[in-house]
């Protein structure tokens, strides 16, 4: 709850306040903290547990209710809902709050485990899960309904299919049989891209989950053609027409800074996708 967007207290003001509320000098807070060595804890150490708890609220209402309303604010009016809930919380609640505050509160899963939970949870499948999950979304009580309801949704025919990507070969490559029975494929230097033709959109997504909308308009043109319910998996690449092979990264890369390329762009940096797989036809 530190960051530029969402700023409730930098560490020097929780400091402060603590000494304030506790009624100790700034050099006490500081010899605390280094015997402590962990600022939420000691800023829950520093006060005793009110005569009477205060109210049992529900972690979302702690966010969405008292902290960031306030974010950003004057330092007063933060200070004020820092202090509140300081008197209303006995040590566990504020050692939990003020994780909290100093963005300590954070527990390492993979997004697959998290997935594979809510999947479990819902009883939605946990390919539905993996993709509602794709790009840009922020955790509310509306998306939470949206990503764990079983009705169609028609943000989900716009949604891609989970990214597989190459891995390294792990152990003797001789496990996987002769040689002489693989099948290679170049590695190209261009970007995995999703495009896809549904409800009579074209919408393209990169594998780090971004919507490259607006950015090729040539490929967005050219999809136009294909069947209603199409989904191809390729490669993204700079190429132009006669080349045989196609242009360094560098030239694709003057494509993706720009949200709406200009004649000269396209032209000196045309884009083609080599797909690799047809991962839906007529929506199946």
């Amino acid at each position: 709850m530190a960051g530029a967007r969402a700023r409730i207290a930098g560490s020097g003001e929780l400091r402060q306040w603590i000494g304030e509320a506790a009624g100790i000098d700034d050099w006490l807070v500081a010899d605390s903290y280094d015997h402590v060595g962990d600022l939420a804890e000691t800023l829950a150490l520093l006060l005793d547990d009110p005569p009477v708890p205060g109210a049992d609220l529900p972690l979302a209402d702690w966010i969405e209710l008292r902290l960031l309303p306030v974010a950003n604010r004057e330092p007063e009016q933060r200070k004020a809902v820092v202090l509140d809930a300081w008197r209303s919380l006995v040590f566990d609640e504020r050692l939990v709050f003020n994780k909290l505050l100093t963005g300590a509160l954070r527990v390492g899963v993979s997004q697959r485990l998290v997935q594979q939970a809510l999947a479990e949870m819902s009883g939605v499948d946990i390919a539905r899960i993996a993709q509602r999950m794709l790009g840009s979304w922020k955790p509310s009580p509306a998306f939470v309904a949206d990503l764990l309801t079983h009705a169609a949704l028609p943000i989900d025919r716009q949604q891609p299919y989970p990214f597989f990507l190459a891995s390294p070969l792990e152990g003797d490559g001789a496990a996987l049989g002769p040689i002489d029975d693989w099948l290679l494929e170049w590695k190209w230097d261009g970007i995995r891209l999703q495009l896809l033709r549904r409800a009579g959109q074209v919408a393209l997504w990169s594998r780090g989950e971004e919507r490259l909308d607006g950015r090729f308009p040539e490929i967005e043109q050219a999809a136009q053609a294909l069947p209603e319910g199409t989904v191809i998996d390729g490669e993204l690449m700079a190429w132009r027409q006669d080349d045989p092979l196609p242009l360094p990264f560098s030239a694709l890369q003057t494509r993706i800074q720009r949200l709406k390329p200009g004649p000269r762009t396209l032209a000196a940096a045309p884009a083609r996708v080599l797909a690799y797989d047809l991962l839906e036809l007529a929506g199946e």
